[in-house]
């Protein structure tokens, strides 16, 4: 008896990318519209033209001639959506179903960064006083929207792990404890962890310990003297000991690598600058200097949330959970980037040919958000033509 083969679909359209898309979403954050003809693929594409647009919900049915109102859509959205907690809980099942099963191969561990983004948010809270975090001023606002994220650092392999809600006064070791727990339950290994300096706080370095984690983080400057400015001292960088201390919370000594450095011109500045960094688990033989290139590892989790802003809908409305899946499906775009960018080459249809030969083009994020713009425009209807009552020259 001859044993059955499948062939590998080599070619994939833009109508089946948005298909899967859509169906993913359907499948993991399941809307229920009641009292409508939207369908819930409908209501998908537009949260999807939204987002690669960066529009919000009303502009993007006013784009879309086939489309519902805006009104309509948030009436029949809104009850749709999940509290909360079962909506980021559904967000992360499906960013783990979107990791690429060689991540688990890794024997030697993964490089995770851990941290957090604020979101400019104008407005009160809509039930509860801790929806909205406080900061310092940025974009007009004190007010923000907070969400903690973990997220590969590897370069070909930037995926977003788990996404959590962060409500006012919560403490960061809290913080950092669910999302090691999500990781923990996906069952990968990590090689090192990446912290921002918001998180060097005593509970933290104490989660991180219990944990016998290996991590990476810079202590950063408090009050105008005193503290870790004791530790700039001599003409090389050098390792050593330094005991960070809490009113609240008690002490905690910690290993730390002093690295100078000099400006060079850099910023418009000469001279020295310090670096101090908190670590667990160095290497011997480790050259202190290289620690430096080390925590530049985690600017890879700030390139992954300026992707997300390019693909990410906004909203005028002071729901956590709108926003919160707003954020969600930015960060499943470009999860979905990542996972196509290094199996997938771009090749647009000749206009009058449709099979004939076209050079590759290399796949960027913008030019996935094209293909989804343009088939979605093709699905709902396309951008309306401009009537002039009067005629107008084009030069």
């Amino acid at each position: 008896m001859t044993q059955p083969t499948f062939q590998r679909n080599r070619e994939v359209a833009s109508e089946q990318l948005l298909n899967a898309l859509t169906a993913v979403m359907q499948k993991y954050v399941p809307l229920e519209l009641a009292k409508t003809r939207i369908t819930p693929s409908e209501a998908w594409q537009l949260l999807a033209y939204a987002a690669v647009n960066g529009l919000t919900l009303e502009s993007a049915c006013q784009a879309l001639p086939q489309a519902p109102s805006g009104n309509r859509l948030r009436e029949v959205l809104m009850p749709a959506l999940p509290a909360l907690p079962r909506l980021q809980s559904q967000l992360n099942r499906l960013l783990r179903s979107q990791l690429h099963p060689s991540l688990w191969q890794k024997p030697r561990g993964l490089h995770v960064a851990i941290d957090l983004v604020l979101i400019p948010y104008h407005g009160q809270p809509q039930t509860e006083a801790d929806e909205v975090l406080r900061g310092p001023a940025r974009s007009g606002t004190t007010h923000f929207h907070g969400y903690a994220t973990a997220t590969i650092v590897h370069d070909k392999r930037r995926y977003t792990l788990a996404l959590r809600f962060v409500r006012k006064g919560e403490r960061m070791d809290t913080v950092v404890r669910w999302l090691l727990d999500r990781i923990q339950r996906l069952k990968l290994r990590l090689r090192r962890v990446y912290l921002d300096a918001g998180f060097a706080s005593v509970p933290v370095f104490r989660t991180l310990r219990r944990r016998r984690l290996t991590y990476l983080l810079p202590l950063p400057l408090r009050g105008r003297s005193g503290g870790i400015r004791v530790l700039f001292t001599g003409r090389h960088s050098y390792q050593g000991y330094y005991t960070l201390t809490s009113h609240t919370f008690g002490t905690c000594r910690l290993q730390v690598v002093v690295v100078l450095r000099y400006y060079r011109g850099q910023k418009r500045k000469h001279g020295r600058r310090w670096l101090v960094y908190a670590l667990n688990g160095l290497p011997r033989g480790t050259n202190l200097r290289h620690i430096f290139q080390w925590y530049r590892r985690r600017f890879g989790i700030e390139s992954t949330y300026r992707l997300m802003n390019q693909v990410r809908a906004r909203t005028c409305s002071p729901s956590p959970v709108l926003r919160l899946l707003l954020v969600g499906l930015a960060l499943i775009l470009v999860n979905l980037y990542v996972a196509l960018r290094q199996a997938c080459t771009l090749r647009l249809a000749h206009p009058t040919a449709p099979h004939a030969a076209t050079p590759d083009i290399a796949f960027w994020l913008d030019r996935l958000a094209d293909l989804l713009r343009q088939t979605i425009q093709t699905a709902l209807g396309g951008p309306a033509t401009l009537f002039f009552r009067q005629p107008v020259t084009f030069s």
